[in-house]
Order: structure tokens, then sequence, then C-alpha cells
């Protein structure tokens, strides 16, 4: 197969499971992911979205190789990154990187921002006349001038030290970043500022990013595909603009009627859903206890289904 056509992130069947309470006879287990399956191309954004606790940023790790799935297969570039040689996995830590939620915790306090960047250049034994360059030029592909490698982050604003973060992800030219949440401590202008910036690079760099949040809104602006996930597994995936403007999963529609309203004039045109609860069940449809369209059907596990270049995880579509 030409490796062009290759995708760069292939994930099939991933499953992550915690233990949460063992007795003599029996051990409980929390799925933080269940059968999970996706693909990311090069120079394309999937976006990963779901409520906290849905399984999202462990997705993120696992792909990552950060902690250690229970099932399924991940390969990079073709290859199954469990089957790694020393010499691939060296090269496949090059080649991904990872923009946490809060720079103010993922940030070295005590270094300079030219030691936080220089960083991965250091591990990876890059000679010291070329760490200097690269470090200069990540700053400014992240919009921060030469000015700021001299400070600390405490000297920062939270979007500036997001920039900071950025930039240390891009200093190793990564083919992917995972992006866990990386704009929901900042301020909406902010934000705005940090999606152009991903959305730049993906052009002018080529790097393929997994998004990972919980706003749709935030989401639907920046990604190619989205993932709807909900307690570990798809409800939905396809296309972003298809799923924004014609969700079919239930609690895509919950997700997307959740949105504020633009303006105070369009609040009467939105179409509130209920929420409902009901008693969770075993080995039925995951989302049974809060559907609004839920009946005794759901109390079975569906199937996916594809609908209009989508898959869906329901019975009724």
């Amino acid at each position: 197969m030409d490796s062009s056509s290759t995708p760069l992130l292939q994930v099939e069947n991933l499953s992550k499971r915690y233990l949460i309470k063992k007795t003599l006879f029996k051990k409980e287990f929390f799925k933080a992911v269940d059968k999970v399956s996706f693909t990311l191309d090069r120079r394309e954004i999937l976006g990963v979205v779901g409520e906290s606790g849905s399984g999202k940023s462990t997705i993120g790790k696992l792909v990552l190789k950060l902690i250690q799935k229970d099932g399924g297969t991940i390969k990079f570039k073709g290859k199954d990154i469990y089957q790694f040689t020393k010499e691939e996995e060296k090269r496949f830590r090059r080649e991904t990187s990872v923009v946490f939620q809060d720079p103010r915790t993922s940030l070295n306090p005590r270094f300079k921002i030219k030691e936080i960047v220089e960083e991965p250049l250091i591990v990876h034994n890059f000679p010291k006349e070329e760490r200097e360059e690269k470090v200069k030029k990540a700053i400014t592909d992240a919009g921060l001038d030469l000015s700021f490698l001299d400070r600390y982050p405490s000297q920062l604003s939270g979007g500036q030290r997001q920039r900071v973060a950025i930039a240390r992800a891009i200093v190793l030219d990564p083919d992917m970043i995972v992006a866990d949440e990386p704009t929901s401590a900042l301020d909406v202008s902010i934000q705005l500022q940090i999606i152009n910036l991903i959305n730049s690079l993906k052009k002018d760099k080529g790097i393929s990013f997994l998004f990972i949040s919980h706003d749709i809104n935030v989401i639907g602006m920046l990604s190619d595909y989205i993932m709807v996930i909900y307690r570990g597994k798809i409800m939905e995936k396809g296309k972003a603009l298809d799923i924004l403007k014609y969700p079919i999963h239930p609690y895509t529609k919950l997700l997307i009627a959740s949105l504020p309203a633009q303006h105070p004039s369009q609040r009467d045109k939105i179409k509130y859903i209920p929420e409902v609860y009901r008693e969770e069940i075993d080995g039925g449809c995951v989302f049974y206890s809060r559907c609004p369209d839920a009946t005794d059907q759901c109390k079975t596990p569906p199937n996916y289904k594809k609908v209009n270049n989508r898959e869906v995880y329901c019975h009724f579509v």
C-alpha cells in the first residue's frame, strides 16, 4: 500500500477499563473507552466531543501510549504502536506531541520560556547549535515574539502560556498533536486566537490534530470530522458540518441544544430537549437512562448504522 494513502492514525476497537471495586468473588470495572474505532488522516483535525467523564482524554492518552490499552489496535503510519522497535518508538515520540488543558500546571514555573520550549530538543539529543534556531522558530510560529523567551510562565497571560505550550508541542515538527481541551481555561476572545493558531498549523505545517473538547461549538469551528463520545462509546461520527447542521443521535442533539443563542432575539427559535433520567440497565444502550426517545428496544444494545456518510449508535435511524 502506498504510504501516502495510509491513514496517519488508525484505531480499531480500542478499549480501556478501570477496576472500581474488588471483593473475594467479584470484580467491578468502569469502561472508560469501549470499542472505539476511527482514523485520522494527514492535514486533518478530528474533534472528539462529549461531556466531562465521557472518556475523551483517555482516548488521547491511549493513542499517545501514555497509558496501556486493554483491547484493540492503534496503528501510526500503518504500524501497530505496540510492535515498535526501540528506534521506531523514539521516532514515534518525536512525531507525536500533546497540548494539555491548563498551561499553569503543564509549564514548569522554574524554567524560563526558552528552557521550556527547548526541553524536547534536549531529550531527543539535538545539537546545541540547532536548538536555538528551532526554539526561535517555534515561538514565532506560535504567535509570540522572541522577547518572551527570557520570561517565566508567571509573567504571561493565560493565552500566552497556552501559546508557549503549543510552541513546545511543535518544536520537533510533529505529524500529530493531541490537543486536550486547550481552550477551556481561556477567555472566549483568546479561545478564538488559539483556534485560529491551530488551524494555521494544520494548513502551514501539515500537522494533524486530535482535538478534544466538551464544547461542541469550539469543535465545530475547527474540526474536519467530529466524533461524539458518551460513557466511552461513540454515539455519532462523521463530517463536522453534517453533524452540526443535521444531528441524528439524541445525545448529539442534546449537546447542540445546550449551546446558548448567539443573540437574545434567537432564543425563541431554540428547540429545547427535556432531560430524562431513568434507572440504568446492564447490557443495553449506554444512553438509555437519559435518552428522550428510548423504548424497551433500547434495553438491548444497538448496532452501528451508516446513515448519510455517518456512523450512528442507535436503534432508530
